[in-house]
């Protein structure tokens, strides 16, 4: 197999923006990230298909990535394929019975609310503070002002290893704070894909639909930073506790480590402040790991992502906080 092999095949299966080592800093969220041998973007359902048959064809590990938010990925790159999702069709059904939200996996939240919002239909309004796609929330059961994707998906079209599609209703996939069926433990790979989601609404004003966004949209400037490049909120919310408000009573709101910093505004915000590496980023989590743990015997669990050639030792001393 040669790099020239894959490029041609996924080229004549219509995929379009095909590259070898393709700099992930380009796609994620945090603007850090090593090369992935090879790189794709799939518009339609048919090309994701054939992307993922050319992977395994030529046995190659492959990554369907969304927003490129709440992910990690290494300096050292992403071995294999990765795949950036952008199926996004976006309809709006007024069923007699209950309206709903059909949208492609590649679909930002922030564009699923202010869409429903105008035509006059609530439901969505939560979405507007999450900054990814909705086939990450599918996955990650995303969530925001007192709602989450368990709560409004109605069900979720998967497409599995072999390519064949499945409907997953929301029971189907088990939700749990930021889990699902779907997502392995502390891993991005995956033999399944989100292709598309169907969300319920309700009918309402538009005028009053908007209003409620507007308001949200104003509480999440004023809490977290918006500007600066993070990946959202970086750790979980330990039980009854808030992983921020944690980091920041153990003195590390507004530290730095290289071009790191936990932002000043709200400290499960983690930021590349011009310059910073991954591994600034996850020495940066593991020093606020060790002391929290230290100081209020709280350990923190990572709900980023990693991606990529991470060395082991280091990969493991975050993801079980080891002592």
């Amino acid at each position: 197999m040669t790099s020239d092999e894959v490029q041609r095949e996924l080229r004549s299966a219509g995929v379009r923006r095909v590259s070898i080592h393709e700099p992930m800093s380009r796609h994620t969220s945090w603007k850090v990230g090593g090369p992935a041998d090879y790189f794709c973007v799939v518009e339609e359902e048919g090309h994701l298909r054939a992307a993922l048959r050319v992977a395994r064809e030529h046995g190659l590990p492959w990554l369907v990535l969304g927003g490129g938010y709440n992910v990690l990925v290494a300096d050292e790159g992403v071995e294999g394929l990765v795949i950036s999702n952008r199926l996004r069709g976006l309809r709006i059904e007024d069923a007699q019975s209950e309206p709903y939200l059909d949208c492609g996996a590649g679909v930002f939240f922030a564009r699923a609310a202010q869409e429903t919002a105008r035509r006059g239909f609530a439901g969505m309004e939560w979405g507007i503070s999450i900054p990814g796609t909705v086939g990450g929330g599918v996955v990650n059961n995303a969530g925001a002002h007192w709602s989450d994707v368990a709560r409004a998906l109605i069900h979720a079209t998967i497409l599995d290893e072999e390519g064949e599609s499945v409907t997953l209703s929301s029971t189907d996939l088990t939700y749990r704070y930021r889990q699902s069926a779907l997502k392995k433990p502390h891993s991005t790979r995956s033999h399944q894909v989100v292709t598309g989601c169907r969300f319920r609404l309700e009918r309402d004003d538009p005028s009053a639909v908007l209003g409620r966004l507007d308001e949200l949209l104003d509480h999440r400037i004023r809490t977290q930073p918006v500007k600066e490049a993070s990946a959202g909120s970086t750790f979980k919310n330990p039980p009854g506790a808030s992983a921020g408000a944690l980091i920041e009573r153990a003195g590390l709101k507004g530290f730095r480590l290289g071009g790191a910093q936990i932002a000043p505004l709200h400290a499960n915000f983690l930021l590349n402040t011009g310059g910073a590496t991954a591994d600034d980023i996850i020495q940066l989590m593991r020093l606020a790991q060790k002391r929290v743990r230290a100081m209020f015997d709280v350990q923190l669990e990572p709900e980023v992502q990693f991606i990529g050639r991470w060395p082991d030792d280091l990969l493991q001393s975050v993801l079980h906080d080891a002592a």
